[in-house]
């Protein structure tokens, strides 16, 4: 178990142990335009029972996630891009790797300065967080984000609300907000909790800060010198998401530095892939099929692995690299 893991449990252990009814709880609704990462912030004024409606939110969370962690049903992972958790699974992150992140909660730190929410229209149609700001008497704040979005503003869905008036029934006309009891993910510091993964990403605009990083990411693989018509391979994925998403874990893999075509054809013969090679100017270099988009992509993602248990091969859509005293994870 590395040191960094040890600080990262003993700071989740303490967000847990967090007694919420002794603590300052304040809820801001964060909103943007469609293309824009920065959210702004506005503050709800809360009645004093609204407020312990949200404390029991937080309260039920921890809760539960003690009993996870006592019964071994709660295990700690660092985050990586391409991991697909299950429920059981949390993944933590240092978001000073994550300065894009960092700047959208940098508002958050100055409460007073947040405006009262006051119902305009134009902040309505942007949202897309809330975040219960929990103060404890001692030490510092912890956020606790939920996904939001107009569609859960009753008069703007689909349904509508009847209530019981002067003997009958009668619609609800006032602007209602809809409000759950989930959580996504959990910040104290500069470290996240992230619970619920895909709303993580999604809240924080990840794909849109993927897109504006996409250059640099390809720069990197243009300068392994791996692809020969990698123009035509830079093309097809600056126009898919997701293939912005692969190549930027590629990028931050420890062992792409590393690789060699060598290495990679090693991985093409075992696997028996769909890859081909051309010799240009005496070097030998992957070929990009556009008639398989993504089998360059996987091949270069370490996705084809060999088992020793099955003697087999193996296609991966997820993986946690495991660290070398086969304990905990680390990130990639």
């Amino acid at each position: 178990m590395t040191e960094s893991h040890d600080h990262l449990k003993d700071l989740f252990d303490d967000i847990l142990a967090l007694n919420i009814h002794t603590c300052t709880l304040t809820v801001c609704l964060a909103s943007s335009p469609k293309n824009e990462i920065l959210p702004l912030f506005e503050r709800l004024q809360l009645s004093e029972g609204l407020t312990e409606v949200f404390c029991d939110v937080v309260h039920a969370l921890l809760e539960q996630c003690k009993k996870d962690v006592q019964h071994g049903n709660l295990v700690l992972h660092a985050y990586a891009t391409d991991s697909k958790p299950d429920a059981h699974e949390v993944e933590y992150l240092d978001l000073a790797g994550y300065a894009t992140v960092l700047e959208q909660l940098n508002p958050l730190s100055s409460l007073a300065d947040i405006d009262v929410f006051e119902e305009d229209e134009k902040f309505i149609a942007g949202l897309r967080f809330y975040v219960m700001t929990v103060q404890p008497e001692e030490g510092e704040p912890v956020y606790f984000f939920r996904s939001y979005s107009p569609k859960k503003l009753l008069s703007r869905s689909s349904m509508f609300a009847i209530w019981h008036n002067q003997g009958g029934y009668d619609k609800v006309n006032v602007p209602v907000f809809l409000f759950d009891h989930h959580i996504d993910c959990i910040s104290v510091g500069k470290h996240m909790f992230v619970l619920k993964k895909d709303n993580f990403q999604e809240m924080f605009h990840f794909f849109e800060i993927l897109r504006k990083l996409a250059h640099e990411t390809l720069d990197i693989i243009r300068q392994r010198g791996f692809i020969e018509n990698f123009d035509e391979f830079a093309h097809d994925c600056e126009a898919h998401l997701p293939k912005l998403a692969k190549l930027r874990n590629i990028a931050m893999k420890p062992y792409f530095n590393r690789l060699t075509i060598e290495d990679i054809k090693k991985v093409i013969e075992k696997n028996h892939l769909p890859v081909h090679t051309v010799i240009v100017h005496d070097k030998e270099m992957l070929l990009y099929d556009p008639a398989d988009k993504w089998v360059l992509l996987k091949l270069l993602d370490d996705n084809y692995l060999w088992s020793l248990m099955t003697d087999m091969a193996y296609e991966v859509t997820g993986k946690r690299e495991l660290a070398g005293d086969g304990g905990n994870a680390e990130e990639r």
